[in-house]
């Protein structure tokens, strides 16, 4: 193989192994580790995730409010790249859930993050989006609705989570859904609407998948200064809420293709050395 070849193989080979996506957007947590084999590591993920809990649950009182395996929150997993976050939650309460609060019925929320970890969350990523937001879009200045219940886990009295009298009762650690915010980005969410069972112990239950990928850009100075930060995710009546801490600092997630393709940048490098040895060799004096 002629120098000229290998050296374009080796580059194209080391610098695509940075440039490949880590998670495939498409509802299928397969790719993060996440396996229906009807055990309790059935939740638990690969490598790859930085950060993640579990809270597989089978009871009708949740937390901080009830409604069983159709509002719980299941495991929330996070991880991310040099140019992207990446978010999978997995649930009981089905993507398709009329949001009707007089009909006691309750869609899903928002994905809410907080930088600093002060309770303020600071952004949000739409899932499904609304008549104020867009799917798959990063907000900041986020005004939040908030769930049905107090720090105390009472109940506010108030059947809608958006109104003002339930959100000056309610407790701001559960974010619900954006109600309105200043859009910062634009990433990509994906979702499945049947119910898929056999993940972990409660075989039987039937859970839904949510992955979003967003773009690092969005978060600005936040990301940039590498500030700690929470991701939470609940449904729209907080019935049951679930919160991840990262690290503060993580390698980068491992990606697709990386494995593959940085061995080809090696056995070109290998191939180089081996030609210049061979060279050196010709050329080297006769005494």
């Amino acid at each position: 193989m002629s120098n000229p070849l290998i050296r374009t193989l080796t580059l194209v080979a080391l610098l695509s192994a940075g440039s490949a996506q880590a998670f495939v957007i498409d509802g299928n947590l397969s790719d993060w580790g996440v396996h229906h084999n009807g055990n309790a590591s059935d939740w638990t993920p690969n490598s790859s995730v930085a950060a993640y809990k579990i809270e597989d649950q089978h009871d009708s009182y949740l937390s901080p409010g009830y409604g069983g395996q159709t509002y719980d929150a299941e495991a929330m997993y996070v991880a991310w790249d040099a140019s992207n976050l990446y978010i999978a939650i997995a649930t009981g309460h089905s993507p398709l859930t009329p949001n009707n609060p007089n009909s006691d019925t309750y869609g899903p929320g928002d994905i809410a993050i907080d930088f600093g970890v002060n309770g303020s969350f600071d952004y949000g990523i739409a899932l499904l989006g609304s008549g104020t937001t867009t799917s798959g879009h990063v907000y900041s200045n986020v005004n939040w609705a908030l769930g049905l219940w107090t720090s105390t886990g009472a109940w506010t009295g108030y059947y809608d989570p958006s109104i003002a009298g339930n959100i000056a009762l309610a407790d701001p650690a559960h974010p619900t859904s954006i109600l309105s915010g200043t859009d910062r980005g634009t990433g990509t969410v994906a979702y499945t609407t049947i119910g898929q069972n056999n993940y972990g112990i409660w075989a039987g239950d039937l859970h839904y998948f949510y992955e979003v990928s967003v773009p690092l850009s969005s978060f600005g100075t936040d990301w940039a200064n590498g500030n700690h930060f929470d991701v939470h995710w609940s449904e729209n009546c907080a019935n049951d809420s679930i919160l991840v801490d990262p690290p503060v600092t993580v390698t980068s997630v491992p990606e697709p293709g990386t494995l593959a393709l940085l061995p080809l940048g090696m056995l070109g490098l290998a191939a180089l050395r081996r030609n210049k040895a061979a060279i050196d060799v010709r050329h080297k004096p006769i005494v």
